[in-house]
């Protein structure tokens, strides 16, 4: 758990959005919070080394108005925070943080709303500008998603996340080969993995499911 470095990231973490108008305290007060940025940080090189054009959008109102901003909370309206846009050919994904997106197996008219609110999702090309703090995206509109943990890895962790891709996007858990044009899904974990949790990784192997798990000793950059 220990192995993640709050000020060395933060500092990091500056540099990279040095352009955008960010200030060291943008990147959380906790050491999770900070590690979630990273994580954020790293699926934009993510589309970045992968020929992908990306910019920087702050918010236009509110009171980070043109201001770099991440969302360390699951309340608040989307358009009140930071996102990045991502353009290749004819395609454009937003990467978003802390977004509210409904589960696959949400119904119209039914009693209380199936949604989660993800630590890093890539999304559609959406107009978030209408969202309120309990709006959540349609399913359909999800590409992909990550899961942000300050923490050494442990099999129930793996597993866990595993039943969050099957409510959210459960067609990565087939064997068909979905193509690798974004991120699979994946978990990223700050610390190690144990060796259960190592377990668990092999049999998502051997398995073909299409999710990815990060780690200290196995990054995403």
């Amino acid at each position: 758990m220990y192995l993640f470095d709050q000020n060395d990231a933060k500092s990091s973490l500056q540099s990279f959005f040095s352009n955008n108008g960010s200030a060291i305290n943008n990147f959380g007060k906790t050491v999770n919070q900070t590690f979630e940025a990273y994580v954020f940080a790293s699926t934009i090189k993510w589309y970045s080394r992968n020929k992908w054009d990306i910019k920087c959008h702050n918010p236009k109102y509110g009171p980070h108005k043109g201001q770099f901003q991440l969302k360390f909370s699951t309340r608040g309206a989307p358009k009140n925070y930071t996102f990045i846009r991502c353009t290749k050919g004819n395609q454009t994904v937003q990467i978003r943080h802390g977004l509210r997106v409904a589960t696959k197996f949400m119904q119209a008219g039914q009693k209380y709303p199936s949604n989660l609110c993800l630590d890093v999702s890539i999304i559609n090309d959406n107009d978030l500008s209408y969202y309120g703090t309990s709006d959540s995206l349609p399913n359909d509109q999800l590409v992909t998603f990550g899961e942000a943990k300050h923490m050494s890895g442990f099999a129930e962790l793996i597993a866990g996340f595993i039943g969050m891709v099957h409510e959210m996007k459960p067609d990565f858990l087939k064997k068909k080969k979905l193509g690798k044009h974004h991120p699979q899904p994946f978990l990223y974990v700050s610390g190690r993995l144990n060796p259960t949790a190592k377990g668990i990784k092999e049999t998502i192997e051997y398995r073909k499911i299409q999710v990815d798990i990060y780690s200290f000793d196995n990054k995403m950059t």
